[in-house]
């Protein structure tokens, strides 16, 4: 869907559909009273008569509408004084999205009401993020397509021209974050019968086709193994597709040679679980266990498209984890790169074996800050669920940026403590580390074994287990946690 700012007369101009925002029993906007006006008090009547109420999400669509140009109207209620109006965007548009599969508009007009200079680019920004989530779909292997008629444009309509300069950055920052974040569910949707490592590499390199401030490169196995990534390449070691490190490299600073900040995505485009195979429910999923090289491929394009006066390098750390005659044991003992030894426990403990290596082959661009994505562990969701990010790291500024980042553009997040208590829980008796702690503090611990491997610099870990994908009839990537991503280095571009 394509968003535009524009200022003309919402009741002249011709459109598929008019949406204009009704409040819950206070007094109503400029538009609603000019509406009101031309149609002998439509608005006014169906409040007073309750068919109608304002309320946060409701809905009520009016056909046949002479007075205006519009082919329907569609009311959709913002609630009142009390309700918070940016954090209520979600439902609002879920409301409106519901509504537009129903009422075959290709073209529409959204009357912005109830902002002002302070709000304006918070609301128009994230209109957009929230409509296009809602009306994002996946229907690439479906062979019977859906009739119903896709929204392509719409026109967000402000009666102070005033605003128009920071709702058009709004409408620029919000399409390319949009964007963004559909393709990064588009790539973690994608079947593990299709999305290989290879795949991931050729959809990063052509990327950089695209954008040509994005430089690509990509490690194979036999370069893996040049560089003794062992941990790494154990992983992947039962399957027959290639293990493959795919790297973004994006230079916006103008010089070229500041300290990059860099994202680490974890890449297993299937999780068996290894020898230590999963239960057979839910197994279907494992196809998002890549969801954070996926965020790492959204944020790129997302970053390479806002122009950011920042230099970023993005890895992808694609891999498959099968049960084979050549899979990794439980008891195996693994030399990192960094030269510290691992003693596998679980062979589904699988991603932070790839990502110790990543992260210490990340210090040769010695970077302002490193952050890790990964759907680590299934501790996360215990802990928090499939609302809140888990976030822990070495430096107590990064974190807290995140957090902040996270509040800034609503794609929640939470910290989580990381201390000596915790590091004691991955002693081995019999190498230096164990990949596994068991259940207690399971998150925490995964990062504890990740914080062995990124003591020279500035590190923050993000475990998305719990919100990069929904289950059930729902099933699919959210495209989580980009949006907090691109906020961030928004903010460190200033």
């Amino acid at each position: 869907m394509k968003f535009e700012i524009k200022h003309y007369d919402i009741f002249k101009q011709e459109t598929d559909c008019l949406i204009l925002a009704v409040v819950n029993g206070e007094e109503q906007s400029d538009q609603i009273k000019a509406f009101d006006k031309l149609t002998d008090n439509l608005v006014a009547e169906l409040i007073k008569s309750g068919d109608f109420k304002g309320n946060i999400g409701d809905t009520l669509p009016l056909y046949h509408v002479s007075q205006v140009a519009a082919k329907k109207v569609l009311l959709v209620g913002i609630g009142n004084s009390q309700d918070n109006l940016l954090i209520n965007i979600p439902k609002i548009t879920k409301s409106i999205a519901d509504q537009l599969a129903c009422l075959n508009s290709k073209t529409v007009s959204y009357a912005v009401s109830h902002i002002n200079d302070s709000s304006v680019y918070h609301f128009v920004r994230f209109f957009i993020e929230n409509l296009n989530n809602h009306t994002y779909r996946f229907d690439e292997y479906q062979t019977t397509k859906s009739k119903t008629v896709i929204t392509e444009k719409l026109d967000l309509i402000l009666a102070d021209n005033t605003l128009l300069k920071s709702a058009q950055l709004a409408v620029d920052h919000g399409q390319i974050i949009a964007n963004a974040v559909s393709a990064t569910k588009s790539l973690a949707n994608q079947p593990s019968n299709i999305c290989n490592a290879q795949y991931l590499a050729d959809r990063a390199k052509q990327l950089s086709i695209e954008h040509e401030k994005l430089s690509f490169s990509c490690y194979d196995e036999q370069a893996l193994a040049l560089l003794k990534m062992d941990a790494y390449l154990a992983v992947g070691r039962g399957s027959d597709n290639e293990s493959i490190m795919t790297i973004l490299d994006y230079r916006g600073s103008k010089n070229k040679k500041d300290a990059p900040i860099v994202l680490v995505g974890k890449g297993l485009t299937f999780d068996s679980g290894g020898i230590s195979i999963k239960p057979a429910a839910a197994m279907d999923e494992m196809k998002y266990d890549m969801c954070g090289a996926a965020t790492v491929y959204g944020v790129m394009k997302a970053i390479a498209e806002l122009n950011l006066p920042i230099n970023v390098i993005g890895v992808m750390a694609g891999c498959e984890n099968m049960p084979s005659s050549t899979s990794y044991r439980p008891g195996d003992i693994l030399t990192t790169l960094s030269g510290q030894t691992v003693e596998v426990i679980n062979t589904d403990a699988e991603g932070r074996l790839v990502l110790c290596d990543v992260l210490t082959f990340v210090e040769r661009y010695k970077p302002r800050s490193v952050i890790d994505i990964a759907t680590l562990t299934g501790a996360c969701i215990v802990a928090l669920g499939h609302h809140y990010t888990g976030v822990l790291g070495n430096d107590d500024q990064l974190v807290a940026q995140l957090i902040e980042a996270s509040k800034k553009a609503h794609d929640k997040a939470w910290a989580l403590p990381m201390d000596d208590d915790f590091q004691a829980q991955i002693k081995s008796t019999c190498a230096d580390i164990v990949n596994s702690a068991g259940r207690d503090g399971g998150t925490i611990t995964a990062g504890c074994f990740l914080s062995r491997f990124t003591k020279n610099y500035h590190w923050a870990h993000l475990d998305i287990a719990g919100t990069a994908w929904k289950s059930g009839a729902n099933k699919g990537a959210t495209g989580r946690p980009v949006a907090m991503l691109i906020q961030y280095l928004l903010d460190q571009s200033h």
